[in-house]
């Protein structure tokens, strides 16, 4: 029998959390007297609250009688049984019939949330919203991870573990210590002075010991000092030489269940490396990088969607993002100010449906997709076209465009947000807004081949009213990655554009997500795993742990570590970076799926430019096991539904049965 969740008001507990993770920004500032201090960095977007007021109830008929216990975090909350109203702590004997369950909650300082112990009036998400909330009628919110009374869902669920630095060092007249590796969480610094100081952290060595400009820092006094979570490689304590320093690295325990191996030692490490990055910004949503932002961004998570159903596979930390990043209601900006981060976030509903099979999150979360395109339509220009509002970011990429007019880039991932809400139309069964997005992104299909296509260059330009006829990589990749343009079109974008050293080089594991996407899905391998050498094996090579938030491999020594106009503002963690997982779990592994939650899926492994591969993708319910050295193939598969393709013959994959097929 399942057991209990805690239940709140459907994205409270997202907002909550989200509300403290965007507020814990810090930055280094110097003051009058030249006096360094770590101070607070406010969020560059409106941060909502949670719902401190919530009505949740239950109608059902039961067989056979049963016992409610009430639990909740708030003493300003009843059970109403049957309109019998019960104190928190209360059992409740029920009898064979129907009966009503009604949950009354109330916290100032956070979210009610509510549990009871039972049988067919267990919390769970069949509780909805009732009295008079706009959200009457939605499921209840919860989360899997909180599934004990004990269990207080203000706290987020993190584990620790203790780390000492693997080497320690007397410079500049102070001691630098370095863990060995970026690393997350409290610092506890003993055998102090007493007197306050400022620490400085780096995740590199230049950055610590750069105490004028580094990017974080500590406010240390007294004896002995613990910070709060923060994220370095190293830590430097000026004047100091017999300080001693700890961490209590904080993570949250997700289990990699998805491996991937070959005869390419750099391409086995960089797996780890992602992997460990990937860990390090999995917290109570999907983070851009640990040392800087700390924020959900819905372009990062976007990618980090992909990456976490072919390594954890959690759907929790998918859903609470995806919650996170809506916020409530009304919408006055874009999701973090950022248009294209609004159909990215729009889009990553169905890319989450299709690797779950979660249906029921698809219909809770479909009248806040509503409410979006009620947002997103009165700011579409005469022509039904995006673009930019006064208070819009345009950002695709940080990348040089042609960008005062309707970009075609932005008008791609706008017919990607249509094309796939009318997906969720059909799922929840509104044929009206089937009918209309379909409509919607039939007519921006049309338009961006009938206008940004240019025949000349033989692909598709920013601005078509500029007269400047620009063209950059991100559209037309686009353009593949999507299939929203011919084949004929295709052939001349990867000759005219990807193969094109004219046109300008992407530098950021961002946006080579989809520039390599594409040119796996079009069956250009090789493409692919030279940039895994040259351009993520060159951070490996250049000492990276963890991987980088952008990469130029032009630049030389602490050049690397610039961005955003600081000395060391580029973030050497970020998660957008690990899109190695998925793109070999998916592409050389071969697994895929092809219908919601892997009820029929694909294994088509490709062994690129290796020698061997092996390794294991997981789904909802097991893992696929795939080794394959060209000769042969095995495949072995904890469920059903599965069909290996090699050589253009299919084989169905039996569950719990090793097919082996000798070439």
């Amino acid at each position: 029998m399942n057991k209990a969740k805690w239940i709140w008001h459907p994205g409270s507990f997202e907002l909550y959390h989200s509300m403290l993770l965007h507020n814990r920004r810090t930055t280094t500032r110097t003051y009058e007297g030249g006096v360094r201090k770590s101070v607070y960095y406010y969020p560059m977007w409106r941060i909502d609250s949670p719902q401190h007021n919530v009505i949740l109830e239950k109608k059902a008929t039961i067989d056979k009688p049963e016992v409610l216990k009430f639990y909740a975090n708030t003493d300003t909350a009843n059970m109403i049984v049957d309109g019998m109203a019960y104190r928190v702590g209360s059992e409740v004997a029920l009898d064979v019939g129907e009966h009503t369950v009604c949950l009354q909650g109330f916290k100032k300082d956070g979210f009610p949330a509510f549990y009871i112990e039972g049988d067919t009036f267990k919390t769970d998400r069949t509780y909805i919203v009732g009295g008079a909330d706009d959200k009457r009628g939605r499921h209840a919110g919860y989360s899997d991870y909180y599934t004990d009374p004990s269990d207080n869902p203000e706290i987020f669920k993190f584990s620790y573990k203790k780390m000492h630095p693997v080497s320690k060092k007397d410079i500049n007249g102070g001691t630098l210590f370095d863990f060995g590796k970026e690393v997350f969480g409290k610092i506890t610094l003993e055998n102090l002075d007493g007197k306050e100081r400022f620490i400085a952290l780096g995740e590199s060595i230049e950055e610590a010991l750069d105490v004028e400009y580094c990017q974080i820092g500590l406010n240390a006094s007294g004896k002995s000092f613990v910070s709060d979570p923060v994220a370095f490689r190293y830590i430097f304590v000026p004047e100091l030489t017999e300080v001693q320093a700890s961490l209590d690295f904080e993570y949250l325990p997700l289990e990699n269940k998805g491996a991937f191996k070959c005869d390419n030692e750099l391409v086995n490490r960089l797996w780890d490396v992602c992997a460990y990055t990937m860990l390090l910004n999995s917290r109570e949503g999907f983070f851009d990088g640990i040392k800087r932002d700390r924020w959900v961004w819905a372009g990062d998570a976007y990618q980090t969607n992909f990456v976490n159903y072919y390594l954890a596979n959690d759907p929790d930390i998918v859903r609470r993002t995806i919650r996170i990043l809506r916020g409530r209601d009304p919408i006055t900006k874009h999701i973090n100010t950022i248009c294209d981060y609004t159909f990215l976030w729009i889009a990553s509903v169905w890319d989450y449906y299709l690797h779950s099979g979660d249906s029921d999150f698809v219909k809770d979360i479909y009248p806040e997709i509503l409410d979006m395109w009620a947002f997103i339509e009165p700011r579409l220009d005469d022509d039904g076209m995006y673009k930019r509002q006064p208070d819009d970011w345009v950002f695709i990429d940080w990348s040089t465009f042609d960008s005062n007019g309707p970009m075609c880039a932005e008008q791609m991932l706008l017919a990607r947000a249509y094309e796939c809400t009318a997906k969720y139309a059909t799922l929840v069964g509104d044929s009206a807004w089937e009918k209309h997005a379909s409509e919607r992104f039939e007519y921006i299909a049309t338009e961006v081949n009938k206008h940004y296509w240019n025949e000349e260059k033989g692909a598709f330009i920013d601005d078509y009213k500029s007269g400047k006829n620009n063209v950059t990589r991100h559209a037309n990749i686009f353009a593949i990655l999507f299939d929203y343009t011919s084949e004929e079109r295709k052939e001349r974008i990867i000759k005219n554009v990807i193969f094109n050293d004219k046109i300008t080089k992407i530098t950021t594991p961002y946006f080579e997500f989809y520039e390599l996407d594409a040119m796996c899905q079009i069956g250009s391998y090789e493409y692919m795993t030279n940039m895994l050498d040259s351009y993520w094996g060159e951070m490996l090579r250049l000492g990276a742990t963890t991987i980088w938030e952008e990469f130029d491999p032009t630049k030389k020594g602490i050049e690397h570590y610039e961005m955003y106009g600081g000395k060391y503002e580029k973030s050497l963690c970020h998660a957008w970076g690990a899109s190695p997982i998925y793109l070999l779990g998916k592409y050389a592994l071969g697994v895929k799926p092809t219908s919601a939650g892997y009820k029929t899926y694909e294994v088509k492994p490709n062994l690129m430019t290796f020698g061997k591969i092996e390794g294991i993708v997981p789904t909802p319910c097991g893992n696929v096991f795939v080794s394959f050295d060209g000769g042969k193939c095995e495949v072995v598969s904890e469920i059903d539904g599965g069909t290996l393709v090699l050589r253009d013959k299919k084989y169905p994959i039996i569950k719990g049965e090793k097919l082996t097929v000798n070439l």
